[in-house]
């Protein structure tokens, strides 16, 4: 993803504005929907922190290909996203840079902690998304004539 183009920073910003997203997931039963908790990273990237037994953990690492889907009500705008989950390790910095941003978030708003902090399953896990498309809605300020979608695409 071209991180120069308008379309790309407009759907993170979008995501940055907006983090809490349902995640879909799938395994051998069928489709499952979490909510999360996002951050954009960079290069088409975005992440969440969970825990490694959770439900969604176990589909994401079987079965990698996820969506997202982002609302925001008052502004009338929605975001569909999908990409390829994985498993950030401490290789690339990732895991470090998440955990560091989840760290300062949450201590600006000490009277709430995200739901994944009170989940027992398992040892904290941040999850990388690479985005392959994203697909931002604006049905709040278009005109009859104007763009209602803005989108981006890896292939």
């Amino acid at each position: 993803m071209d991180e120069a183009d308008p379309n790309y920073t407009k759907i993170m910003d979008y995501i940055a504005r907006n983090p809490a997203a349902v995640l879909g997931t799938v395994d051998d039963e069928g489709p499952h929907g979490a909510v999360v908790y996002v951050i954009p990273a960079s290069h088409g990237t975005i992440c969440f922190v969970t825990k490694s037994g959770t439900k969604k953990y176990q589909n994401l690492t079987a079965h990698p290909k996820v969506s997202l889907t982002f609302f925001n009500e008052r502004e009338s705008t929605t975001l569909q996203a999908s990409g390829h989950a994985y498993v950030a390790d401490d290789s690339n910095g990732l895991k470090d840079l998440v955990m560091d941003k989840v760290t300062k978030a949450h201590a600006m708003v000490a009277d709430w902690l995200p739901p994944v902090t009170k989940v027992q399953s398992g040892e904290y896990a941040v999850i990388g998304i690479e985005l392959d498309t994203a697909r931002l809605a604006d049905y709040g300020s278009i005109d009859i004539s104007g763009p209602v979608f803005t989108e981006i695409k890896v292939h």
